[in-house]
């Protein structure tokens, strides 16, 4: 977060622009945050603009658990003695945030993904959200599939905060391959987010906007074109590198530790996916697990 500023969204909504976005949410000389920033130094900036509009830091509401969503609970509750707010599943990373790397590698992670990009300082949760629920002029609208149990933040006048449930297109565009954990679920959580009355739809990353169909339109979009290099990939069977490989070559994506991560755990997933749909099958050639297309 380099500078902060304000865009105001609603009457009782801000957003504070930043590579991860964050909401400021004002009730009655209490300020609520709809995430925190990626590290100590945006909990700094985000404390010091809250203090300079007069308020007082109540709750942090993380979406989830993603280190550039947390990277600042640490440093705000130490500061304030504020409540941090979270799903049920993701509430155990923000207190816990080794596991994040620990559950990408499958197994005890690399170097490179101990680091603040994967693993926050921890923070302790005071209140653990269970799926849609209401609370002080606002609610929480699960949207999971991003990942284990994230969640939407929507105020009572209209402004949808959706977490990771969509990508801007440009940040699509960057990535090309979005993370994704439930393929299945992160489809779902694009519907909802398309039939939820909302007046504003805030990714956090990318801009807001008040028609969220472009949005989800591009993520489903990029979805379709993964899927589709996979599926064409698999007529003749396929190991997981295999795959990945075919997968990376035709966006032109470099690996290296941290992609190898993210990549190979969006396509695991979706493999899983394509096997549950009954579209591809996975079979045992000696000591090599293989893919291949029905």
């Amino acid at each position: 977060m380099e500078s902060i500023s304000l865009v105001e969204l609603t009457k009782t909504a801000r957003l504070i622009p930043g590579p991860t976005n964050v909401g400021l949410l004002e009730f009655g000389g209490e300020a609520w945050l709809v995430d925190s920033g990626n590290d100590k130094e945006a909990g700094r900036k985000l404390l010091a603009l809250v203090q300079g509009r007069g308020l007082k830091l109540k709750v942090i509401l993380n979406t989830h658990s993603n280190a550039d969503h947390i990277g600042g609970n640490a440093y705000l509750q130490g500061a304030t003695q504020c409540e941090i707010w979270a799903p049920r599943i993701e509430a155990a990373f923000v207190e816990e945030p080794a596991l994040e790397a620990l559950m990408l590698w499958g197994g005890s992670p690399p170097r490179e993904l101990k680091n603040k990009h994967f693993e926050a300082k921890p923070s302790m949760v005071t209140r653990k959200i269970l799926g849609d629920e209401k609370i002080e002029g606002a609610s929480f609208v699960a949207l999971p599939g991003h990942f284990l149990d994230m969640t939407g933040v929507l105020t009572a006048d209209g402004a949808f905060f959706l977490g990771d449930a969509a990508f801007s297109p440009e940040v699509l565009d960057k990535h090309k391959v979005p993370f994704v954990l439930d393929h299945r679920l992160f489809r779902a959580s694009l519907s909802k987010i398309q039939a939820t009355p909302a007046k504003v739809f805030v990714p956090s990353h990318g801009e807001p906007s008040e028609d969220p169909l472009p949005l989800v339109k591009a993520n489903i979009e990029a979805l379709d074109r993964i899927h589709g290099i996979i599926l064409e990939s698999l007529k003749t069977p396929k190991t997981f590198e295999d795959a990945l490989s075919a997968l990376c070559d035709s966006f032109g994506i470099g690996l290296n530790a941290t992609r190898y991560a993210l990549v190979g755990c969006t396509l695991r997933s979706l493999l899983t996916y394509l096997r549950e749909e009954r579209l591809v099958d996975s079979f045992f050639e000696g000591s090599r697990m293989k893919w291949i297309l029905l």
